[in-house]
């Protein structure tokens, strides 16, 4: 067990495949320590973080990192993650039409010419990073889109954006973050004097207890909203093509039956999750046979949870056509994430139109593929080696 107590959320990872990190420390322990990052718990069961997630009034949402000051200290509020109810349920409801059905099928079509547009031109390569030039992209204009920096802005986004989405030690997001601030301080002087259809003017618009949002809780909630929107979905997609290049029979597969990729995008859910968060315990509990303490932060291992056999049927293989899959990649309980039928349509678009116009290719030699750290796990760097004949447009 002490090699658990070394743990280091933001060490590179240990593998060829950073998901199976936690599979030894699952089958010691539901819920083990780490003395690293300041000392903090983790839940690596499927059924330990179910109920972490389920239980806000014993496991708190004040700080979501690890360590809780990972962001700053000047950031650690990030509404709505980072709030109780019943403060939570009012703000979370503020930003929902935001999300509804309507607006992400509205925006459909973008994303999938703008798939396509990236695919086609990769196509004429031999070699790409997948990574940089298609998982990343299709979030990161998406996102520009929603906060109202479409056209000639997506750029200026794009590059205030970089330093905090690529950053991985502790020390660079902490800098990072003195310049997104600013960049956000001058999008809300923006839409003040000039209010929009966009997230920037609703998070504006939005009350807690009637008050408006303002200062450190402003730019925490749009900190949020922008990184989770990006930063996941970016890391999915770019898992999902990591698999496809190292495993050719499903890929074979998808491209002779993409009718399956909607199915195929939950399973890469579950076996590579991208995102896990914190909670703090609120009062002395004995929880899955280990005594946590009033204060101390615990870890939901999702990417754990979702390989545990208790619960997934051959829980370390990828089945494209999964039928029942419970997986917790966005979350469950009163914070399941807001915007996962955004990711879902983003993912599945990507897919369909990475398949479609690229049907073969590889990982390319040597060091192909290069991973985040920390709360969000993806691959930074895909290195692909491209080939074959596109399919016929659908």
């Amino acid at each position: 067990m002490s090699e658990h107590r070394q743990f280091d959320l933001f060490a590179p990872p240990p593998s060829e495949n950073p998901f199976t990190v936690y599979d030894d420390m699952r089958a010691r322990c539901p819920v083990a320590h780490s003395d690293k990052l300041g000392g903090y718990w983790i839940a690596t069961s499927y059924q330990a973080v179910n109920d972490v997630a389920k239980a806000p009034d014993l496991f708190s949402s004040v700080s979501i990192s690890v360590p809780k000051d990972a962001f700053g200290a000047e950031l650690a509020d990030r509404p709505p993650i980072t709030l109780d109810p019943p403060r939570h349920s009012t703000f979370r409801r503020t930003l929902l039409p935001a999300f509804s059905p309507q607006t992400i099928k509205a925006m459909e079509s973008s994303v999938r010419e703008h798939a396509c547009a990236l695919a086609t031109a990769l196509a004429e390569q031999d070699r790409c990073d997948a990574a940089a030039a298609y998982a990343k992209q299709i979030p990161s204009r998406f996102m520009a889109r929603m906060i109202g920096c479409a056209g000639e802005r997506e750029q200026e986004f794009a590059d205030r954006m970089r330093a905090l989405l690529e950053s991985n030690e502790l020390s660079e997001t902490k800098a990072a973050m003195v310049e997104t601030t600013r960049y956000l301080n001058e999008l809300i002087a923006e839409r003040r004097n000039d209010p929009r259809d966009d997230l920037v003017s609703c998070v504006l618009s939005a009350e807690i207890d009637g008050e408006k949002l303002a200062g450190q809780e402003l730019i925490g909630a749009l900190v949020l909203i922008i990184t989770a929107g990006i930063d996941t979905t970016w890391s999915a997609i770019g898992s999902s093509l990591w698999h496809l290049a190292r495993h050719p029979e499903d890929r074979a597969r998808l491209v002779a039956e993409p009718e399956l990729i909607p199915t195929a995008v939950e399973e890469f859910l579950r076996v590579y999750s991208p995102v896990q968060v914190a909670r703090v315990v609120t009062g002395d509990t004995h929880f899955h046979g280990v005594d946590l303490v009033a204060g101390d932060s615990i870890l939901m291992g999702v990417p754990s949870a979702n390989r545990d056999a208790a619960e997934f049927p051959a829980a370390d293989r990828v089945l494209l056509d999964r039928a029942v899959n419970r997986h917790l990649a966005f979350g469950v309980g009163i914070h399941r994430c807001l915007g996962s039928s955004i990711a879902r349509m983003e993912m599945r678009i990507a897919l369909e139109e990475w398949l479609r116009v690229i049907p073969e290719f590889t990982l390319a030699p040597g060091a192909a593929v290069s991973w985040s750290t920390g709360h969000v796990w993806g691959p930074r760097k895909l290195d692909l080696l491209l080939g074959g004949a596109p399919c016929a447009s659908s």
